[in-house]
């Protein structure tokens, strides 16, 4: 998409709104070419780095709200990649929506965020850094909670280095490949 629509009407000034979502799947060939381009694999990836390099998040899944809004069938043939930013985007209001909704937000299998000795306490990962404000402060050192869905964003603003996204087996990026293949035909 050429733009995000959640930055848009939030009218952010904080995150790029020309970086929107990417659609992938058959479903995505029935998109408004209104709202946005059909792009090659490479493009696509250069896209996702620029969106990273933003500041924004990824949340990858199947939204049956995007096939709603969007209009396209079959709903299960549409993959939806977010580009997120903590201030505007949809998703922030998770920590508020009841758990039947949010416990279908997760962590990727096999990765894991955490505090390391290094942390000093100050309390940058805590200060609207966190979609669902997994980040706390316990005697003087940040804490994650159960609460944690593994974006990576405190990963990124932590300015001594003190926490850390650890990937448990190096077959999690082949499986989550296999995984969303399964799901959506991408192609």
């Amino acid at each position: 998409m050429d733009t995000c629509i959640c930055r848009q009407a939030s009218e952010c000034k904080d995150y790029p709104r020309d970086l929107g979502c990417l659609f992938l799947g058959e479903a995505a060939l029935d998109i408004n070419p209104e709202l946005g381009r059909r792009i090659s694999k490479e493009e696509a990836l250069e896209y996702v780095q620029r969106c990273r390099e933003a500041g924004l998040v990824h949340l990858i899944g199947r939204n049956k709200l995007d096939t709603v809004w969007l209009g396209v069938q079959p709903g299960i043939k549409l993959l939806t990649i977010c580009n997120c930013c903590p201030c505007c985007c949809l998703w922030r209001v998770l920590p508020y929506v009841s758990s039947q909704i949010g416990s279908k937000i997760t962590r990727m299998t096999g990765v894991t965020v955490a505090v390391n000795d290094l942390c000093v306490g100050c309390g940058t990962c805590t200060d609207e850094v966190c979609f669902v404000d997994a980040n706390r402060l316990v005697d003087g050192r940040a804490v994650k909670t159960e609460a944690c869905r593994g974006c990576g964003r405190c990963v990124d603003v932590c300015p001594e280095g003190a926490i850390v996204i650890k990937i448990e087996d190096d077959k999690i990026v082949e499986r989550a490949i296999n995984h969303i293949t399964s799901l959506v035909d991408i192609f």
